[in-house]
């Protein structure tokens, strides 16, 4: 009976030594998982635009080829289609892109609308430097929608401005919803030389003053010959009331009448 008691004790003190060694040596009981050391990747930096010239402008193919978005820059460009898209807004166009360039209804996803910018003294074909942030895209393809907060029309030096002489004027009323309106100024220039310069609206009450300006070379040889000039100037209708406005360029008047209210339903 004592021998094997002893046998017992002494199995069992080989299988507890056995469990201990290889508990110690990691064959039992949970393992640890080794340490695999994790990195965050560093995002790339957005792409800086190239500039033009020292002023820092860009032209709208720079901005759109390396875009940059809700940051402020000056961007140069041509104006078109002011007063023709259904939407406060005209076309930018430089180096063969085009933005479209919102002056007015910039309201953020919060509800916070941004200030109106003026384009008063604006017109097609006008060379100018907007200020203002290229929005996001919502969708697959780049945006090309601008957010202007200043624009400024570059105007040629040395050149000598003068009111034009307006004989008479037109008011036109296109077919659309809201209705755009359009004021047809017709006149002459004293000489070949002279052009259009400026065109300057306001609205005073029912009344939209239209002031045009002109300008000629300085020291320019010209033919001294009355010269037909025609511009077509359109007018900010959008929200006005039903009723009759007048319409004034440089001292000539014509009325015209909105029959219902021209409001901009979203």
């Amino acid at each position: 009976m004592k021998t094997t008691k002893k046998k017992f004790m002494t199995g069992l003190t080989v299988i507890v030594t056995t469990v201990a060694v290889l508990i110690s040596a990691g064959c039992v009981g949970e393992k640890t998982p080794p340490y695999v050391p994790t990195s965050t990747p560093t995002p790339a930096p957005a792409p800086t635009p190239t500039t033009t010239g020292s002023d820092g402008t860009l032209s709208v193919s720079e901005l759109l080829d390396s875009p940059v978005y809700e940051t402020e820059v000056n961007v140069h460009g041509d104006v078109s289609a002011l007063g023709e898209l259904f939407c406060p807004c005209f076309a930018l166009t430089s180096d063969g892109k085009r933005l479209e360039v919102w002056y007015y209804m910039m309201k953020e996803d919060g509800g916070t609308e941004r200030p109106a910018v003026s384009v008063e003294g604006i017109e097609n074909g006008d060379p100018v430097v907007v200020t203002g942030e290229l929005r996001s895209s919502t969708g697959t393809a780049p945006s090309t929608t601008f957010w202007a907060s200043n624009i400024e029309k570059i105007v040629a030096e040395d050149a000598a401005a003068n009111l034009a002489n307006v004989n008479d004027i037109e008011i036109l009323l296109l077919e659309s919803f809201p209705v755009q309106i359009h004021a047809v100024a017709r006149g002459e220039h004293p000489d070949s030389c002279t052009k259009v310069d400026k065109v300057a609206t306001r609205r005073e009450g029912d009344t939209f003053f239209v002031t045009i300006t002109t300008s000629r070379p300085a020291d320019a040889m010209c033919a001294q010959v009355m010269t037909p000039f025609e511009e077509v100037v359109a007018l900010d209708a959008v929200g006005l009331k039903a009723g009759v406005y007048t319409v004034d360029v440089n001292g000539v008047g014509d009325t015209f009448e909105l029959q219902t209210d021209n409001i901009f339903e979203k």
